[in-house]
C-alpha cells in the first residue's frame, strides 16, 4: 500500500453475519497513519471498536490507540517514546530497549515482507508470522492470488492480494472462526468502488 487506501470487509463468525469494518492506511511525509474502525455483532456482546497506529517512516508505532465499546469502554493508549527510551501508557511505563509493534503496524509489516519468517516484538510479547503457501481467493468479483501469513501465538491468518492489500483475515475463536473479507476498496483521490468494479476494470485493460 502506497496511496491512500480505504478498505472495508464484511465480517462472519461461525458463518453468521457479523459486522463490517474499515481499514484506512494513510502515507505522510515523515510516516504513516494507519485507522481501524469496526461494529462487531457475534460473538457477543456487541463492541464498536477503534484501533489507531501512528507510525514513522520505517512503519514503526509512534503511539497506538486502542478502544472498544461494548458492555463498558475499555481505552489502551500506548507512547513509543524511542528517543527517551520508554514506553508509555496509563499505569504502564516500559524500557523501550527494541522496535515495539502494534497489531496495524503488524499489517503493514507483513504487507511489505518478502521472505519466510517473521517475528516482530509486541508490548507483552512476540508475533511470529510465517509465509504458508499461496492461495487462490474467491470473491464475488473473481479469483485472486493471495500470500498468506499463519500468526502465533494463536491461530490467525491474513492474506494479501498483489498490491500488498490485506484482503481477508480468519482467526479461530474458541471451537469457531471469525472472519474480515474485503467488500469494496478506495485508492488516492478517487471516488470508492467495489472491488469487482475494479477488477473488470484491470482485466478491460489487458485485453
Amino acid at each position: 500500500m502506497r496511496v491512500p487506501t480505504r478498505l472495508r470487509y464484511r465480517l462472519t463468525y461461525a458463518g453468521h453475519p457479523a459486522g463490517e469494518e474499515t481499514l484506512l492506511f494513510e502515507p505522510h511525509a515523515d510516516g504513516y497513519r494507519m485507522k481501524l474502525s469496526a461494529d462487531v455483532l457475534l460473538p457477543l456482546p456487541k463492541t464498536h471498536q477503534e484501533w489507531e497506529s501512528v507510525m514513522d517512516e520505517r512503519g514503526v508505532p509512534r503511539r497506538y490507540v486502542e478502544r472498544v465499546e461494548g458492555r463498558g469502554t475499555r481505552v489502551l493508549d500506548l507512547e513509543f517514546l524511542s528517543e527517551e527510551g520508554v514506553v508509555v501508557g496509563k499505569d504502564l511505563v516500559l524500557p523501550y530497549v527494541v522496535d515495539y509493534h502494534d497489531p496495524l503496524s503488524l499489517i503493514l509489516a507483513l504487507s511489505r515482507f518478502q521472505g519466510e519468517v517473521l517475528t516482530l516484538p509486541m508490548v507483552g510479547g512476540r508475533v511470529h508470522a510465517t509465509r504458508l503457501p499461496d492461495e487462490e481467493l474467491t470473491f464475488p468479483w473473481g479469483k485472486v492470488p493471495a500470500r498468506v501469513f499463519r500468526l502465533r501465538p494463536g491461530l490467525s491468518l491474513v492474506y494479501f492480494d498483489r498490491q500488498g492489500r490485506p484482503v481477508k483475515f480468519v482467526q479461530k475463536l474458541g471451537q469457531h472462526v471469525f472472519e474480515a473479507a474485503l467488500v469494496e476498496a478506495f485508492e488516492g483521490e478517487q471516488r470508492p468502488e467495489p472491488a469487482k468494479q475494479k477488477a473488470r476494470r484491470r482485466r478491460r485493460r489487458r485485453r
